[in-house]
């Protein structure tokens, strides 16, 4: 176990220095988009200018400079998240500029997309209509597109993105990988149209492919489902849903603790508003397993400890997955 342990912490040291490697067209399949750019050029450009002559007239876009924007700014893309904002202002400073028509032009087009960034923007209605890769400018957010391998509605996450803009994280296909990831969008409202780009975040698995039969990977996938069910459903919501009898699954079930490491979520509602730090995070053996647990972070810790398996009322060993999350602690975890 130990070794499994090791291995998987060294697949997620690997894994997260991927991420500075993966690129994100967002919303395009490898097969597509290099045969969507010689479609991008006739719907883009239909009096078939050259690159020159559209090059020339997007210089004369006045403060739009875009050499600055390719760098984002003073923003390094190392700083994905900054980089990501950084070219969502640029493209609200275009339109506030040059306005509707030229930047829903300049965006449906390659010369856009900015290494594994891009914009792509939807009317008032939620029907995208700038994106680098024509086959989705007409597709509505409402539609299968905005809705990922989980059921999260994404689009209409989007749809909901106000002038102080939001993020929003999803699951959607890497072009650049062809594995499913973590798609983080950052999405802000000008006159009605909503302005978008993000990044993508290699993760150690998903729930896509996942088995029981592999228990480590599903119980990260399990305690995923539920960081994406607290983004899309809120505090209130999620913690209602993990006190219910439906959402255990066979041995696996989602815990919460609040912020003063109270259990407010736990298949066994005898255990409610015990505290991890006391007694609650003592197993049978004298390790005390909550003192551990309380080092969770955003990128999640395994703890490993003794307690009573409610599909069997037997004490086991638990191997447990707990992330902190908006000051919470949310984990699951197999018996053995």
């Amino acid at each position: 176990m130990r070794s499994r342990i090791f291995h998987i912490r060294m697949a997620v040291v690997l894994v997260a220095a991927a991420v500075f490697l993966s690129g994100c067209y967002h919303m395009m399949s490898p097969r597509t988009w290099k045969s969507s750019l010689g479609r991008m050029d006739r719907m883009v450009h239909p009096d078939r200018m050259d690159r020159t002559d559209f090059q020339d007239k997007m210089d004369r876009m006045g403060r739009w400079d875009r050499s600055d924007a390719r760098q984002g700014g003073k923003v390094s893309k190392a700083d994905r998240p900054g980089y990501t904002v950084a070219l969502v202002e640029k493209a609200l400073r275009i339109y506030d500029a040059k306005g509707r028509e030229a930047t829903v032009e300049y965006y449906s087009s390659q010369e856009s997309v900015d290494g594994e960034w891009y914009v792509f923007i939807a009317d008032e209605n939620n029907i995208l209509i700038a994106h680098p890769n024509p086959i989705y400018v007409g597709v509505s957010l409402m539609d299968e597109t905005g809705i990922d391998i989980t059921g999260y509605k994404h689009g209409a996450e989007i749809a909901t993105a106000t002038e102080e803009g939001k993020w929003i994280d999803y699951i959607f296909l890497n072009p650049a990988t062809g594995q499913q990831e973590y798609k983080h969008a950052w999405a802000v409202r000008r006159d009605g149209l909503i302005f978008v780009s993000g990044w993508y975040q290699v993760l150690p698995t998903l729930s896509l492919g996942v088995t029981k039969e592999d228990p480590a990977e599903y119980t990260i996938a399990f305690v995923d489902h539920a960081l994406r069910h607290y983004q899309a459903h809120g505090r209130e919501d999620t913690v209602a849903h993990y006190n219910t009898p439906e959402s255990v699954d066979g041995s696996w079930y989602v815990y919460i603790f609040d912020e003063d490491d109270l259990l407010i979520a736990h298949a066994n509602a005898d255990l409610l508003g015990m505290d991890l730090k006391e007694e609650l995070g003592l197993d049978s053996t004298g390790y005390h397993f909550g003192t551990d647990m309380l080092e969770a972070t955003e990128e999640g810790l395994w703890v490993h400890y003794v307690f009573v398996n409610p599909a069997t009322g037997e004490e086991e060993t638990k191997h447990a997955w707990a992330v902190r999350h908006d000051g919470l602690i949310i984990g699951s975890g197999w018996y053995e």
